[in-house]
C-alpha cells in the first residue's frame, strides 16, 4: 500500500531524515519508533505532503506521489492525526468532524451525517455541540482521529496519539485502533509507549538519526542489540 523509497530530508544544516525506506502493506498496524529527533514526524510530514524531500520517493497504491499536495494526498485515502492536537477550537466536535468530511467532496447535510455518525463510533455522541477547546487531552486527541477519519482514508497515520493519556485512555485508544483495523484500516503509528506498540503492531520500524535502523516483528526489534543501545536501554518483554 504504502512504500518509501529512499527519502532523504535537508534542512539548514541538519539531515532529518537518511534515505530511509520501508513499506507498509494493506491492513498492517505498523509500529514507527525511535528517539526524539530521530525524524519520525518528518517522515510522516513527507508521506502526508506537508514537506518535500530532497530526494527519494512516496508511493502509495502503486503512484508516485511527488507532485501532490497534502490535499491531493488525503484525497487519494491518506489521514493523519498530529503530535500536539490540532483541532479548530472555536467549532463545536460536530463542525471540526464535519470539516473533515467535506475535504471528501461532500455536501453539508452527508457531511452532518458523517460527522455525527463518526463522532458516535468513536464514543463522542454526546459532545456533538461542546466547543473542541473544553474538551480534556483524551478527547481532543479522539476528536482529532475522527476528524481524520470523517475524510475517508485507507491509511492512517498517528503520531503519538497515546502520548498524555492515563492507563485506561490508553486501553480505550488501543481497543479503537485495533477495532477500526479489523474494519480494513491500514495504521502507521508513531508511539513512545512500548507496552502499546508491542500490543498492536505486527511491524515495528526503528528509526535513529533519520535512518532506519532495522525492522521486523516487536519481539524481535525490542530485544535487538542496536535498538536497546540507542532507544529502549533494556529489552522489552512480550505482553
Amino acid at each position: 500500500m504504502l512504500e518509501v523509497r529512499s527519502v532523504t530530508v535537508d534542512f539548514v544544516g541538519l539531515r532529518a531524515v537518511d534515505h530511509a525506506s520501508f513499506t507498509v502493506e494493506k491492513g498492517q498496524i505498523v509500529g514507527l519508533i525511535g528517539p526524539n529527533g530521530a525524524g519520525k514526524t518528518t517522515l510522516f510530514n513527507v508521506v502526508s505532503g506537508l514537506v518535500r524531500p530532497s530526494s527519494g520517493a512516496v508511493v502509495f497504491e502503486e503512484k508516485d506521489l511527488s507532485h501532490l499536495g497534502p490535499a491531493d494526498r488525503n484525497r487519494m485515502g491518506i489521514g493523519r492525526t498530529f503530535q500536539v492536537v490540532k483541532p479548530f477550537g472555536g467549532l463545536t466536535a460536530l463542525d471540526n468532524v464535519m470539516v473533515g468530511a467535506l475535504t471528501r467532496g461532500q455536501g453539508l447535510a452527508e457531511a452532518r451525517e458523517t460527522a455525527h455518525a463518526t463522532l458516535n463510533r468513536l464514543g463522542l455522541g454526546r459532545f456533538t455541540k461542546t466547543v473542541a477547546h473544553s474538551l480534556p487531552l483524551a478527547l481532543r486527541k479522539r476528536l482529532e482521529l475522527a476528524r481524520a477519519l470523517a475524510t475517508g482514508p485507507k491509511l492512517m497515520l498517528l503520531d503519538e496519539i497515546m502520548g498524555g493519556l492515563n492507563p485506561t485512555e490508553v486501553n480505550e485508544t488501543l481497543s479503537l485502533v485495533q477495532e477500526l483495523n479489523a474494519e480494513g484500516l491500514t495504521f502507521l503509528v508513531i508511539e513512545h509507549n512500548m507496552n502499546a506498540i508491542m500490543r498492536i503492531a505486527e511491524k515495528v520500524l526503528v528509526l535513529n538519526q533519520g535512518a532506519v535502523l532495522t525492522e521486523g516483528p516487536p519481539a524481535v526489534v525490542t530485544r535487538d542489540a542496536q535498538v536497546i543501545s540507542v532507544y529502549l536501554g533494556e529489552p522489552i518483554e512480550s505482553a
